[in-house]
């Protein structure tokens, strides 16, 4: 058994303190590098053949384990080879962000996988690629069982794959079948729990001011934005007062923020300029002062990188149970909507802060303002005095 080759050994600590173990080595004619997690205990026989394995670009398999099956051989014209052409080949699929790609290959995957009934054990990937409409809602109403937003999203992505495959030439498929398939309405929940006055003023207790835990809820809340934008945030988005127009100046003589949104930045792109409010500048200063301001992005982890957007709300999620509050960063996002519905924003005012395309995502804050207030002015006209003159 050949020794630890330090040169390509490599760890880390997650954000519980524990050790991550990894084989790192850059692919040879290119800049980057292959790393492979080391899940064996350090020291021990099975971390050192665990190491050799990932040296030989191998799996490791544990004495008395059983190898992974193989991959499924990819036959033509079948729903797994027609998955495999789309993302290979579809310019829309390629362009898509990160996470949204990483999603959809993990949709594709899963319905590949799965078994086309308990008597027939052949999986799903294996059947014509052409797939009939009833066997489209078949694996729609499947999905469902165990989430409707999920079987949801299986569907988008049938009838994106198919959209692309039947303008192929020649069409890789009939017709698009997963159109006239609708979408299961899902019960509506309210989403994530908007975050109440009382509970920030909970938490701020909990993190004062001067923490980076501070900075970020300020920072979640005081500019509206989502947690893919504010992970990203840092000072190379902002633009000094004479960096805008003189008319901006008037409105709002300090800093701005300038930047493009992270959601759909690839399909429709939303660019926000939004104002720095002077109490998101003061907190801003106190986190510099204690040393809890990045240097390149507003919020770093404690290795002065910036928190990818897992990482970040994970963060903020134990922030959040350390101060024994319900909330997440989406749900400062809606708090602050709601603050500025309360203030008498109108529809197109939160289009403008919270980057919304559509006058119904915004008006979903001020309708309910809006119906608060018409109700506090209209009850008095429920008053019922006993024995005097009533109207009803």
């Amino acid at each position: 058994m050949p020794d630890l080759d330090q040169r390509y050994y490599y760890k880390d600590q997650d954000r519980h303190g524990n050790w991550r173990h990894y084989f790192r080595r850059r692919i040879p004619g290119s800049r980057k590098y292959r790393k492979v997690r080391l899940r064996q205990k350090p020291g021990t026989i099975e971390f050192l053949e665990e190491f050799a394995a990932a040296m030989a670009g191998r799996p490791y398999i544990k004495a008395g384990e059983k190898p992974r099956p193989p991959e499924p051989k990819v036959v033509e014209k079948s729903l797994r080879w027609l998955v495999e052409k789309y993302q290979r080949e579809s310019l829309e699929f390629r362009g898509y962000d990160g996470e949204t790609k990483k999603n959809r290959v993990r949709i594709f995957k899963a319905l590949c996988r799965e078994l086309v009934s308990e008597d027939d054990k052949r999986e799903i990937g294996d059947l014509p690629c052409d797939i009939p409409q009833e066997k489209i809602e078949l694996l729609v109403n499947r999905k469902a069982l165990t989430s409707i937003n999920a079987a949801n999203h299986r569907l988008k992505a049938i009838r994106k794959m198919s959209e692309w495959a039947v303008k192929q030439k020649p069409p890789l498929i009939g017709a698009n079948r997963a159109k006239a398939v609708d979408l299961l309405r899902a019960p509506q929940t309210g989403g994530h729990h908007t975050w109440t006055v009382p509970e920030i003023e909970t938490y701020c207790e909990r993190h004062p001011p001067g923490t980076k835990a501070h900075l970020a809820l300020m920072l979640f809340l005081l500019l509206g934005q989502r947690i893919s934008d504010v992970s990203k945030f840092g000072k190379q988005h902002i633009r000094r007062p004479e960096h805008v127009a003189a008319p901006l100046r008037l409105i709002h003589p300090g800093r701005w923020l300038d930047f493009r949104q992270h959601k759909n930045r690839n399909s429709a792109p939303v660019d926000l300029v939004i104002p720095i409010l002077p109490q998101l500048e003061a907190v801003l200063e106190q986190a510099r002062s204690a040393g809890a301001l990045g240097t390149m992005t507003f919020l770093e982890t404690e290795y002065g990188k910036p928190h990818t957007v897992k990482g970040l709300g994970n963060w903020f999620a134990d922030r959040c149970n350390e101060a024994k509050v319900p909330g997440r960063a989406h749900g400062l996002r809606k708090a602050g909507a709601t603050l500025a519905a309360q203030n008498l924003a109108t529809p197109h005012q939160l289009m403008a802060i919270f980057g919304w395309r559509t006058l119904q995502q915004a008006e979903l804050y001020t309708k309910a303002v809006q119906q608060q207030m018409m109700a506090g002015g209209a009850m008095n006209l429920l008053a019922f005095t006993p024995g005097g003159q009533n109207n009803a």
